[in-house]
């Protein structure tokens, strides 16, 4: 049973998956079946879903969690890893650090309204909640109803999988405080 078929059953979701699909090409053979479960989480849905990819080609397409909010937001939040570049602009260019904890700083580049960035920097369990955790969240401009959170490395196991949506729930909860958490 894959991760996503577990989720789903523990959580009395739906799961989905198409039909292995394959096609011939000049390096071999290549496999592709996305698959799709959706869940209830302490009152949010819960989308989590992976298009596997195998056979020659070994490349797959990265989970993506996502959290269905109850209307449209005109929210802008973009979370990810900080690359090399971005640490020699943060050296270079002096800005506004907002209120993260230097850990989170070191880790992570925040781009987005400001008022609710400062509000999950202070948040301890959001923040305790990303350290050591390569993983990009941002909400859709195109699709404002939607927090979508990808790790970079898999789910691991469903602990991991709780501790990602518990950070989508704080982010939930800031957009719908308008950014007050506290």
């Amino acid at each position: 049973m894959n991760i996503i078929e577990e989720l789903s059953k523990k959580y009395n979701g739906n799961y989905s998956e198409e039909q292995p699909k394959s096609v011939n090409s000049p390096i071999g053979k290549y496999l592709y079946q996305p698959k799709t479960g959706l869940i209830e989480f302490d009152g949010s849905k819960i989308g989590v879903n992976i298009d596997s990819v195998g056979g020659a080609i070994p490349v797959a397409e990265p989970f993506r969690i996502t959290l269905y909010l109850d209307k449209n937001y005109l929210t802008d939040l973009t979370i990810f890893p900080k690359s090399t570049w971005n640490r020699i602009t943060d050296l270079v260019f002096i800005k506004n650090k907002e209120n993260l904890p230097k850990q989170i700083r070191k880790q992570f580049t925040f781009v987005g309204e400001r008022n609710l960035i400062m509000q999950l920097g202070s948040n301890a369990e959001f923040t305790n909640g990303l350290m050591n955790e390569k993983v990009y969240i941002r909400t859709d401009s195109k699709k404002p109803t939607r927090i979508v959170l990808t790790p970079a490395h898999g789910i691991e196991d469903i602990e991991q999988f709780e501790k990602f949506i518990s950070l989508l729930k704080i982010i939930e909860k800031a957009i719908k405080t308008g950014g007050n958490i506290g």
